[in-house]
């Protein structure tokens, strides 16, 4: 039997064997690699590459590698990128492209200059890896350390975080944000009367009702046991105030239904934001205990209501 060794005369011409394995070794390489000129125009993608991003040889020959663009990498990232390799370095980073068909996907590269015997840069040879199933799944372990496992709210942890990061964008831009303390009135009664599973399922569904009613880019966190905090960012105390309300008369009306039963609740709240303290001295400690000042006055004036002075 013939081996790779036996073949192109490799014995009289080693330099042809070798560009020969060569040439095998990146048609057959799992990772994409283009080779481009030293504007950036494609000359060269392997079979890989046309697998990944579903465009094929004939489509981006002659093309430039923006083609694939998402627009979730940052232009810094970009400029980074050319700036070291026109200086003829590698680089190496993350990408977060598009394929032909529009789907998302990440990918780790590394762009290298390729520089003639005159120390001119020629070509560019980037070496890129689909690292899309990585990236869920460091996505997927990551929401799971910073949620709550039975509302699927954020943790406390991770909300005390946005906190700190909210303070510090308050001192820096003087961007005013509130803090909603949430405490379901009489919780104990629902779990003595209707059970704990009851009292789970209304947990859920609060928590469902408190999501689908606030903004995206706020942030929902289960504080403890039937109590929530929101982060309301770039808001202000009157407008968080009029959302609350509305929340809270929606889940007067609301009957949770359980198996057989209709449970109804109602919910007390206390209310802070960053403009009612110095951007110099403001701390989380700070907005928390004011909005629990607020909350436990709302509950000592009889619950059901919203404090926020």
């Amino acid at each position: 039997m013939d081996t790779l060794l036996d073949k192109d005369n490799s014995k009289d011409n080693p330099k042809n064997f070798i560009d020969h394995i060569i040439r095998i070794a990146i048609e057959q390489a799992a990772v994409s690699i283009v080779i481009t000129d030293k504007d950036g125009d494609i000359q060269y993608v392997n079979p890989a590459f046309e697998s990944i991003t579903g465009y094929t040889f004939g489509e981006v020959i002659g093309g430039n590698p923006r083609i694939l663009k998402s627009g979730l990498t940052t232009d810094d990232v970009f400029d980074n990128l050319w700036e070291t390799i026109s200086s003829g370095r590698p680089w190496k980073g993350e990408l977060i492209n598009r394929r032909k068909d529009g789907s998302i996907y990440y990918e780790e590269a590394r762009i290298s200059p390729i520089i003639d015997e005159n120390g001119e840069i020629t070509n560019y040879l980037g070496v890129k890896q689909d690292i899309t199933t990585q990236k869920y799944l460091e996505e997927k372990l990551r929401q799971t350390s910073i949620r709550d496992p039975l509302t699927n709210a954020y943790n406390r942890g991770y909300v005390f975080e946005r906190l700190y990061q909210s303070i510090e964008q308050y001192k820096r831009e003087k961007e005013d944000f509130v803090v909603a303390i949430l405490d379901i009135d009489h919780f104990k009664i629902v779990n003595d009367t209707f059970g704990h599973q009851a009292g789970d399922y209304v947990l859920r569904e609060f928590c469902e009702i408190l999501m689908s009613s606030i903004r995206s880019y706020d942030t929902l966190g289960r504080y403890g046991g039937e109590e929530f905090i929101i982060l309301f960012h770039d808001s202000d105390k009157d407008r968080v105030h009029e959302i609350m309300e509305r929340i809270l008369d929606s889940i007067r009306k609301y009957k949770f239904r359980y198996e057989d039963e209709e449970i109804s609740i109602t919910f007390s709240c206390g209310i802070s934001n960053a403009f009612e303290f110095s951007h110099k001295d403001i701390t989380v400690k700070d907005l928390i205990d004011l909005a629990d000042i607020r909350l436990y006055k709302a509950k000592d004036a009889g619950r059901n209501m919203i404090v926020i002075d």
